[in-house]
């Protein structure tokens, strides 16, 4: 009974996985990680078809995603301010 009782360490990986991936800053950064050595690559031959083009594809949609989880929190706590 006992062990049914206490958590498992495993258990406790996944509410820090959720927090790590609810977290607008981690998706900026991570997806400014990805974007930027794509476009280093894409520019420096455009004629050539690359898997940059793909990951850039990817990324671009998260960082904006991640920008606007970030402006709204930031507005929705601005009006907290005036209340």
């Amino acid at each position: 009974m006992k062990t049914a009782i206490t958590k498992q360490p495993e258990m406790k990986i996944l509410p820090f996985i959720k927090k790590i991936k609810n977290n607008p800053w981690i998706g900026v950064a991570v997806s400014l990680a990805i974007i930027i050595p794509s476009l280093y690559k894409i520019l420096d031959d455009v004629t050539v078809l690359r898997i940059e083009y793909f990951l850039l594809a990817v990324s671009f949609p998260i960082y904006i995603k991640s920008l606007k989880k970030i402006f709204d929190q930031i507005l929705d706590s601005s009006d907290d301010l005036y209340d």
